[in-house]
């Protein structure tokens, strides 16, 4: 069974790791975990300047964007959407950190980030959803 879109914005705030998949101009796939976050419907998150995904998003913007919850009963929510580059965004970046590893260890771990990544957005089209639990 889907599930609604209030459950879909709850599981998509939790801390999860993503996996981003993106192909290059020729079609080449290409999925990586990621961490994210969930902000006023759209997944932001941070990469390096020349990784593999944003030179595939630069060749072609559209992406998918898989979450589940790794423990039954499972759900999980596919995100398809396209991409586009931001400006790095230090701050956002700090908020993921902690977001993922809690306020001590996540501000620990931005302020030894040295930043000059890429700070990716993704504008979802469509959402596929379940939860085996019902």
């Amino acid at each position: 069974m889907s599930l609604t879109p209030d459950e879909i914005d709850e599981l998509l705030s939790q801390p999860h790791i993503a996996v981003v998949a993106t192909a290059s101009a020729d079609g080449e796939p290409h999925a990586m975990p990621i961490w994210y976050l969930w902000r006023d419907g759209k997944i932001f998150f941070h990469t390096g300047p020349t990784s593999k995904k944003v030179r595939n998003l630069r060749a072609n913007p559209r992406i998918t964007v898989v979450v589940d919850t790794k423990q039954a009963p499972y759900k999980a929510v596919v995100v398809e959407g396209t991409a586009k580059e931001l400006p790095d965004d230090r701050e956002l970046g700090r908020e993921t950190a902690i977001h993922y590893l809690g306020e001590e260890m996540g501000s620990r771990y931005a302020e030894r980030s040295t930043g000059g990544g890429t700070l990716v957005v993704v504008e979802p089209t469509k959402f596929i959803s379940w939860d085996y639990g019902r």
